[in-house]
């Protein structure tokens, strides 16, 4: 999970700290690389028309989507390089992930985050699933997770205590505690908790808009509700699982945080002999109200694409081997 509460991982980010105020975990990489604006290069997958995956034709004429970078000016510079939604229609580069920050109402952020896995094992979606299901084991999937604990068990989640801790530089070290709620939906997340951030007030079919631009205006509008989450950073008829993370509260250091984990396979971006699903995080987020937002987007954008290649590196360990 997460220090910041961003299902199954470690979450963190940076905070200027208040005498009052708890210090929160920041997520850091010695070696990072420099993060620096590329914009999205679209280009035809390579393979033939069309593959049978599991007794289904599917078409493999696929777009991809390629970043050089981890992210781009942290999700909010060309909205090229951070669509609104990410269709079954596209392909990521394996193990890229994808990150979009969006202004929501009081001193609060929706970051959406997505990657897609490949890996030569019959079922990867599965095997991401057990991951962020394997309770107990979490701290051994996210580097920056000193302990999670879990408080109890329910018959579809689990209530846990995170701590996490993060070395800023030498002497300075920073950390967070919440405790979270842990739901699992195996057949999908039910559409009357899911916020409609796609919605086009102007459309008179009432269809959806997703013009980078006009969704950010709309959910620079839509308050933050509890239990009604974040639209999944995936627009898609194949079937999911998903997982959501509220922040209970009164507790932790957030004032306001719910995600949802969404896991979809994609037979079209798999290649012989491998499966490839899409594993995408939707999150929103407010600090408590001594901490500027804007302060803190861009270290928790930053932490959550490490969250998607840590997950990514553990299912794929053993068929990279």
């Amino acid at each position: 999970m997460h220090a910041f509460a961003v299902g199954a991982l470690a979450f963190s980010y940076a905070q200027f700290p208040h005498p009052s105020a708890p210090q929160l975990t920041v997520s850091h990489r010695a070696a990072a690389p420099a993060m620096m604006p590329s914009p999205l290069r679209i280009r035809q997958r390579m393979g033939s028309a069309a593959s049978w995956v599991g007794g289904v034709v599917v078409s493999t004429q696929n777009a991809v989507l390629d970043r050089s970078g981890v992210m781009s000016s942290v999700g909010r510079g060309d909205d090229a390089d951070t669509p609104a939604v990410l269709s079954d229609e596209i392909c990521l580069v394996p193990g890229s992930p994808i990150v979009r920050v969006e202004v929501a109402p009081g001193n609060a952020r929706r970051i959406f985050t997505g990657i897609d896995i490949v890996a030569e094992v019959d079922d990867v979606l599965e095997t991401v699933w057990e991951t962020l299901t394997d309770y107990t084991n979490l701290a051994n999937v996210v580097p920056n997770l000193v302990s999670n604990d879990v408080v109890e068990r329910s018959a579809d989640g689990a209530r846990l205590f995170q701590r996490g801790a993060a070395k800023l530089a030498p002497g300075i070290t920073f950390t967070a505690v919440t405790t979270l709620d842990v739901v699992e939906y195996r057949e999908g997340l039910p559409a009357a908790m899911e916020a409609d951030h796609l919605a086009d007030a102007d459309a008179a079919d009432g269809s959806a808009d997703t013009d980078s631009a006009a969704v950010r205006k709309y959910g620079s509008a839509l308050p933050l509700t509890w239990d009604v989450f974040p639209r999944p950073y995936c627009i898609s008829s194949l079937p999911s699982r998903d997982l959501t993370m509220q922040g209970v509260q009164g507790k932790g250091d957030f004032a306001f945080y719910q995600g949802v984990w969404r896991m979809q396979p994609l037979p079209g971006c798999a290649p012989p002999g491998s499966s490839a699903m899409r594993l995408t995080y939707s999150v929103e987020l407010r600090p408590r109200a001594w901490v500027p937002v804007a302060l803190l987007e861009g270290k928790i954008a930053e932490a959550l694409a490490e969250n998607l290649e840590a997950v990514r590196d553990y299912v794929t360990r053993d068929s990279a081997s």
